[in-house]
């Protein structure tokens, strides 16, 4: 089984070393894949600017900007304007059946499960989970200083906030975000490739981490949006809870490089090479 781990300063740097390490893999591919970003909302301009250039002349096989793939996972203008979590939440729900008109979006978006995860026949109010994130990381922030804490899974995502919360005591985890609903995401391919979020506190620092677990990851397609949205998710998570953004780490269950040798070798250079206009 092929395999790697990357880490790197930024969402650039750790985006490319991971194309990099794929395209020298026979078959381009992947398992068990780990990328550690110490910064996942810092980028380096003229990769992004290739990037960009590149998916664009995709023109056969047309690709979403990378703003698109960012907001379908978080959408950072909206949240802009948003000053609370609720707010953020009402409106995006409001919003959210228009959405999912777009033929991409018939089975929802990564944020709308996040914050309007599907209920049952018993209870069908939609559920905000990184409501419950932020709650529960705030009160951990506030009545101890665990190392760092993990999610114990022991409460489902549709329980009651009362039962929720009675089910994780101080010492246990509820900071997870969970993606699939299992009896809507019957479909082999497509939607939903993220599995899950989980937060960590590190108590020492008041710093907040995110991992995230992709079943499949088109590197070229869909990997560096997912990562800077992932960036943008924990530090919105963080902000709320009035913790400071840390790490990223993104595992994916199997990686594949969706781009030519020249596309490559052209994202490669662009790292080195300073474009006109950009500044170092």
């Amino acid at each position: 089984m092929h395999t790697f781990t990357v880490e790197a300063p930024d969402v650039s740097g750790a985006w490319l070393e991971a194309c990099t390490r794929l395209s020298e893999i026979p078959g381009k591919k992947a398992f068990h894949t780990v990328v550690r970003i110490a910064n996942p909302l810092q980028e380096d301009p003229h990769l992004r600017a290739e990037l960009d250039r590149l998916r664009a002349a995709r023109t056969k096989e047309p690709l979403y900007p990378i703003d698109a793939v960012v907001n379908t996972l978080f959408p950072t203008e909206f949240a802009g304007t948003c000053a609370t979590h609720e707010e953020l939440t009402d409106r995006y729900r409001a919003l959210y059946p228009r959405l999912r008109e777009v033929k991409r979006n018939a089975h929802g978006t990564y944020f709308g499960r996040l914050v309007a995860y599907p209920g049952t026949a018993d209870k069908p109010e939609p559920v905000d989970q990184l409501a419950r994130v932020i709650r529960r990381l705030d009160k951990l922030r506030s009545t101890a200083k665990w190392s760092a804490v993990y999610e114990t899974g022991t409460a489902h995502v549709t329980d009651d906030d009362e039962v929720w919360e009675a089910e994780l005591p101080d010492t246990a985890a509820g900071t997870e975000a969970v993606i699939r609903a299992a009896s809507l995401d019957t479909q082999t391919l497509d939607f939903p490739c993220l599995s899950h979020c989980s937060f960590q506190l590190d108590g020492t620092t008041d710093t907040v981490h995110l991992a995230a677990y992709y079943r499949s990851h088109y590197m070229f397609d869909r990997a560096y949006g997912n990562y800077l949205a992932l960036g943008h998710l924990c530090a919105w998570v963080a902000r709320h809870a009035h913790l400071k953004p840390g790490t990223l780490t993104v595992m994916a269950g199997c990686a594949r490089l969706d781009c030519t040798k020249s596309e490559l070798g052209a994202l490669q250079h662009a790292l080195t090479t300073p474009l006109f206009g950009l500044g170092a």
